[in-house]
């Protein structure tokens, strides 16, 4: 799934002044937490983050199909709070928790975490 994918639905059912841009950016911040907290702790890992993501044509970390959702929720969380509207940013953020938890549980069924050294080093 790409990113512009994602920022198009948005724009197309929750319009907004927000560019692409900042909508880009608050996506390879989301991503980035993605690989730092999830994706390196696992010996797996074979995604590749670019670090940010500028033309929108960048693939997302999480794919379908929980991506849509996780990225859906989250863009519409961000809106939100830039617009200090609390409640919507609350029931979106409920939303996204609820969406990424799923993605995380499953995505530690599914891949070996990183080993711990099996001595002490004194």
């Amino acid at each position: 799934m790409k990113a512009m994918d994602i920022i198009e639905r948005v724009d197309l059912l929750e319009p907004n002044d927000y560019s692409p841009e900042q909508k880009l950016h608050w996506l390879a911040t989301l991503d980035g937490k993605i690989y730092r907290e999830v994706i390196k702790t696992h010996a797996d890992a074979f995604i590749a983050w670019p670090g940010e993501y500028v033309t929108g044509e960048e693939q997302l970390i999480v794919g379908e199909p929980f991506g849509e959702d996780i990225y859906y929720y989250y863009l519409q969380a961000m809106i939100a709070a830039e617009n200090s509207e609390t409640q919507r940013y609350n029931k979106r953020m409920t939303m996204f928790n609820s969406a990424y938890q799923e993605w995380t549980n499953w995505y530690n069924r599914n891949h070996m975490p990183v080993r711990a050294g099996s001595h002490f080093v004194f």
